[in-house]
């Protein structure tokens, strides 16, 4: 697992208090992982995807969501929707590779649930914003974004399906330049934005990626990392 230490004795050196959090990349059914984070000292922030495994049966995507939703309950974790839960919840947007029936009925059993506990972003600080798959510069720049707007234009550009965090970019089959907070491809499609702090997973590789800031944590399939930060509170 990664450490990224900013304080010591619950405090930085400004004296701040600070808390302990892992965050958790995608999880494609994997139980073991989701047990693992659950276990640990620290509020879990898990960034979505926790369907659509090809080679994990029904039951584990199912457990999956029932452990990080009792966790949430318990207000010890966070989960941010990925385009795979949204591919059962807004098809005609996000409609993604691995979709398949069991774990459809599994999403619309815990429907209410999801939709009352899962959220399309969370901000940390109003300058360290946790997403699926990350706001890239471009979208930034193209709508006047600044700290002060981020979370007001995020939380109504979630409710409109036309909007750029929706978009799918034309490396992942879309038709949008870049993709939006569920679709951005790490590798072609993610420009940081300069004086954000990010967060987020969607595209997979061997570990934790870091450019400047901001943290790609889709590594599960390859590895066993956790991102864990002590935040100010």
């Amino acid at each position: 697992m990664i450490y990224t230490e900013c304080g010591t004795s619950g405090r930085n050196n400004r004296g701040n208090l600070m808390s302990k959090y892992v965050f958790v990349g995608d999880i494609h059914g994997k139980v073991e992982q989701v047990e693992r984070a659950l276990a640990m000292d620290g509020k879990k922030i898990f960034v979505g995807d926790f369907m659509d495994s090809f080679d994990r049966p029904a039951s584990d995507h199912a457990k999956c969501v029932t452990l990080v939703l009792d966790a949430i309950e318990a207000d010890h974790a966070e989960a941010i929707y990925g385009n795979h839960e949204l591919s059962y919840l807004k098809p005609a947007q996000h409609m993604c590779s691995g979709y398949n029936l069991a774990n459809r009925n599994t999403i619309y059993t815990y429907k209410s649930r999801i939709e009352r506990l899962f959220k399309s972003h969370l901000l940390l600080a109003p300058e360290f914003l946790v997403t699926h798959a990350g706001l890239t510069h471009q979208i930034w720049h193209e709508n006047n974004l600044t700290v002060e707007n981020l979370d007001a234009w995020l939380s109504n550009a979630w409710q409109d399906l036309r909007s750029p965090v929706h978009a799918i970019g034309l490396y992942r089959g879309g038709y949008s330049s870049v993709g939006g907070t569920f679709w951005c491809d790490w590798n072609a499609e993610f420009d940081p934005v300069p004086g954000l702090k990010q967060v987020f997973g969607h595209t997979a590789g061997k570990g934790i990626r870091q450019n400047e800031q901001s943290f790609c944590i889709d590594c599960l399939d390859h590895t066993s990392e956790f991102l864990i930060m002590d935040i100010d509170e």
